[in-house]
């Protein structure tokens, strides 16, 4: 889950992170179809191995999502991840708001 941990997997869908299961189901399904492998035959070679990694992205981010538990983990990691890029960047700013006013 390290890989997975480096993109929003919510964005890889389409999807926010309020987005039920059945709506998280609906997007991943419109895009394995559009990205499927079988569906990108008559492409070039580069758009091809394109398609076929954002099916792959697609897959790896619906296996996640559609767990609750593993989708949890995932929530609370990126809240933690969130939290600690604000924490480190109200350090470096010398403890000043860094919001314009």
């Amino acid at each position: 889950m390290c890989e997975a941990a480096e993109q929003d997997l919510y964005a890889v869908l389409g999807a926010s992170p309020s987005d039920t299961v059945q709506q998280l189901r609906h997007r991943y399904q419109r895009l394995a179809l559009q990205y499927h492998p079988d569906r990108l035959g008559g492409q070039c070679s580069s758009e091809a191995e394109s398609g076929v990694k954002k099916f792959l992205e697609v897959d790896a981010a619906w296996r996640i999502l559609s767990d609750q538990n593993t989708r949890r983990q995932y929530d609370l990691q990126r809240r933690a991840t969130s939290a600690g890029l604000a924490s480190r960047l109200h350090s470096l700013s010398g403890g000043h708001d860094l919001e314009p006013r």
